[in-house]
Formats: C-alpha cells, sequence, structure tokens
C-alpha cells in the first residue's frame, strides 16, 4: 500500500505542464492547427504589433541624364494592442478518493481516467470554444425561439453534462435567459442538436448563445477572442471590445478587416467557385495564401460527392495533381475519414488545393480559410492552464484545504488569440449544410 503523500506527488506529476498539453492535443482541433505558432508575450502580458499600412519610397524611371523625382510617399503605421485574458480552474478531490487510490492500484488509475475525462472534456473543450468563438465563448447558439428546457441548437455543443451555463441574449448580451442552469442532458440524433437545462428559459430568439455562468456582462466577455471575431470585417460585440484596439468601423481602417462572404442570412451551396473567389481576395489583400480551411463536419458531409478524385482544377497540364502528388482541387486522397492522431481534424479532402479540417464543434453553416504564419495563441510562457503549485513552486500548495471533506486544486492561464494581418484570411458565411 502507498503512502498517500505518494499519491499526491503522483497526482501532481500526472497534471504537470507536459502532460496537460498532452491532453489537449486528444480534444482540441483548433489549438492544435494553431499551437505550432503559439509565442509568449512578455511583460504583464500586453504587447503592441506594429501594423505597416502604406509602403514607403518612390520608383520612376527617368531620361539618360534626366532629373530625378522630387516626389516622396512616406510608410504608414498603426499600432495592434493586446492583453492576455486570465483564466483559473478549480477542481475538488475527496479525501477518500485520495485514500482509496493509495491503497489500489486500480482505483489509483480509476482516479487518474476520472481527472483525464475532466480536464479534456471540460477544461480545454472550453477553451476551445474560445478559440472557435467571437470573443463571448459561445458553447452553442439557437437557430430558433426556444422556450423550454430542453432547447434546440445550430451545431455540437461545446457544453457537457454538470456544467453551469447562462442563456444570454444576443441582442444586448447582458439579459440573462437563463441564469446560471445546469447541463442536464446533450442528445445527437439524427435531426439535430439539442440541450437540456435545469429549468426552461424564457424571452429566447435565434442567435441567442449558451456562455459559461457569469462571464458575460455588457461590458466585459472574460473570454479570448476566437476564429470568428479575428476574421471579420466588423468590430466584435461590444462586452468584447475593438479587436487589437482598432475600430473596424473607421474609415482607413480597412487593413485590419478581413474578407466576409455573406448572403444576407441565406444559405447556398458551397462550390469551388466560391471557395476560390474566397482564397483569392484573401491572397490579393493580405498578400498571402489561405493555408488550413477549417468547417463542421455537417459542410463536408455536404459536399462529400463532389469531393472526389474526379473533381479537381487543370492548371496548365492534364494531371490534376502536384509533383508531389497533393490535389490541386477538391479531391479525395485516400478512401478513409475521420481524424488523425495529431487530433488536427484532418479530412481526406483538400479544397482549391489546400487541406480541409473538421472541427467538430465549429460554427455551424460557416467556413474559415486563414495563414497560419499570420494567426497564433500568445500566452504569458505557460502554454496550457498549469497547477498554481507548479507554477508557484514550494510557494503555494498543490492541495489546498476546504470547509468540506475535500482538497481544491488551482490551475492557472493567460492566453489571446492574436493576428497582424486580418486581410490573410477569409470568412464564408451561409452555406448549406446536410
Amino acid at each position: 500500500m502507498a503512502a498517500t503523500t505518494d499519491v499526491a506527488e503522483m497526482f501532481r506529476y500526472t497534471y504537470a505542464r507536459e502532460d496537460m498539453q498532452y491532453l489537449a492535443s486528444q480534444e482540441i482541433v483548433m489549438w492544435n492547427l494553431l499551437k505550432p505558432r503559439m509565442k509568449e508575450q512578455g511583460g504583464r502580458g500586453q504587447a503592441i504589433v506594429p501594423i505597416q499600412t502604406k509602403n514607403a519610397g518612390v520608383f520612376r524611371g527617368h531620361a539618360e541624364g534626366g532629373a530625378l523625382t522630387t516626389r516622396r510617399s512616406q510608410p504608414g503605421s498603426a499600432e495592434a494592442t493586446y492583453s492576455l485574458q486570465e483564466f483559473h480552474g478549480i477542481w475538488d478531490i475527496s479525501w477518500k478518493m485520495l485514500r482509496a487510490a493509495s491503497k489500489s492500484e486500480w482505483a489509483f488509475a480509476k482516479a487518474l481516467d476520472f481527472m483525464d475525462t475532466s480536464m479534456r472534456r471540460r477544461v480545454f473543450r472550453l477553451i476551445n470554444a474560445d478559440l472557435c468563438g467571437s470573443g463571448l465563448g459561445e458553447l452553442a447558439v439557437l437557430s430558433a425561439a426556444d422556450n423550454q428546457a430542453t432547447i434546440t441548437v445550430n451545431s455540437l455543443p461545446f457544453a457537457d453534462l454538470g456544467l453551469i451555463v447562462d442563456l444570454m441574449d444576443a441582442s444586448d448580451h447582458n439579459t440573462l435567459l437563463a441564469d446560471g442552469v445546469t447541463v442536464d442532458a446533450v442528445d445527437i440524433t439524427a435531426s439535430g442538436y439539442t440541450m437540456t437545462i435545469s429549468s426552461a428559459a424564457s424571452g429566447t430568439a435565434a442567435t441567442d448563445y449558451f456562455t459559461v455562468a457569469d462571464s458575460v456582462t455588457s461590458t466585459a466577455s472574460l473570454h479570448m477572442n476566437g476564429v470568428i471575431s479575428v476574421i471579420n470585417d466588423a468590430n466584435p460585440a461590444s462586452p468584447v471590445g475593438n479587436y487589437g484596439g482598432i475600430n473596424r468601423s473607421t474609415a482607413g481602417n480597412e487593413y485590419w478587416e478581413s474578407t466576409v462572404f455573406g448572403n444576407s442570412g441565406v444559405n447556398r451551396p458551397l462550390t469551388e467557385d466560391l471557395a476560390m473567389h474566397a482564397m483569392h481576395v484573401a491572397r490579393m489583400r493580405g498578400g498571402k495564401p489561405i493555408s488550413n480551411w477549417v468547417s463542421n463536419m455537417a459542410l463536408t458531409r455536404r459536399y462529400h460527392e463532389e469531393l472526389s478524385d474526379r473533381t479537381f482544377i487543370q492548371v496548365g497540364k492534364i494531371a490534376g495533381v502536384t509533383e508531389q502528388g497533393q490535389k490541386v482541387g477538391f479531391g479525395r486522397a485516400d478512401d478513409f475519414d475521420g481524424q488523425d492522431d495529431a487530433g488536427t481534424g484532418d479530412t481526406p479532402y483538400t479544397l482549391c488545393g489546400k487541406p480541409w479540417h473538421e472541427e467538430p464543434y465549429f460554427r455551424a453553416n460557416t467556413l474559415v480559410g486563414f495563414n497560419r504564419e499570420h494567426l497564433w495563441i500568445a500566452h504569458d510562457g505557460i502554454e496550457v492552464p498549469t497547477p498554481l503549485g507548479e507554477i508557484f513552486d514550494g510557494m503555494v500548495d498543490y492541495f489546498k484545504r476546504t470547509t468540506s471533506a475535500t482538497f481544491e486544486v488551482d490551475h492557472y492561464w493567460e492566453a489571446e488569440l492574436v493576428t497582424d494581418n486580418p486581410m490573410a484570411h477569409v470568412r464564408v458565411n451561409d452555406l448549406a449544410e446536410s
């Protein structure tokens, strides 16, 4: 039988930083696409990113021995300012669980299994919700008014059983249509998705959204920006504030706008012409090609018959693939479907020659394309939520006494989703799904 202190130390090192990074890789598609470009942001978690808005210099022909031009063109620049959003996680471990784990290898293994599942499906899923959202941490969005306890939502919810949530009025981001309710069920059926909460909502409408309880008010949002607020041609919602501190509505600030293809809220088919148009506009405006496409699974399911070996673009030659065997347009590389071990949502499909990733929880009817060189997660030197006992080693206990027969374990993290070139990304809204 192991001493209880030995078990406590095993917990401590099992959920240290390196192992938390492994758990994250199993759950977060968007995270895994962006983490190769993670950057440490020094100081107090604040940064100023210089943005070049006008090029310098002149270049002109002249006659032999002729006069040089007297015209001059000065560069233009702006500054985007970012502050990291702080997060904390708290969970309880009962005295009995620790004691049982010290007496049985099986009990210890089950305790670790419970913790692994909680980390993946609570902490990292909520991080993923932020990265996929608009700065409001949307867990699920209503497709229509639904004043019941079981509510239909328009995409796979980021929520899980037991999570405490608020249902927010999207018109003011302040009115609570359901206040601090518990998620009692998440159901996935052939006809769609529903969430059951502990008490019925009231006064709902389409686009109202669930978020973590007490995290959004009319004046503040305690969430990171996500790809929806970053890849946008308008400012985020008022609680989020202007992205990078730059007002996209101000004339002359078009350099801070991504291109968004919409259809006035009416869903239409995704065609390769539309995708190529989106990709070309991003390249013309941002000077960089799209490197990755991301959507939910309903979009790839809707167009899988078009994503076949027979359908690709012929570019200057009969062969429809590159010398490396990569298809140039729509294409299916193999006869399989599913995600790879790295958790990046890889599919056998390409769209205009670029890989198409499935993020199961991603926003409905939406496709985003981004250049990974110009989109990254900024952090304060700690890449994943980490126990305070590790951050402040020797100063803070890993296990903290409570007023109950439990210990608390606290985690801490700071992060923000950053871009220095919004024009290099594109979003296509209003796409018909399966």
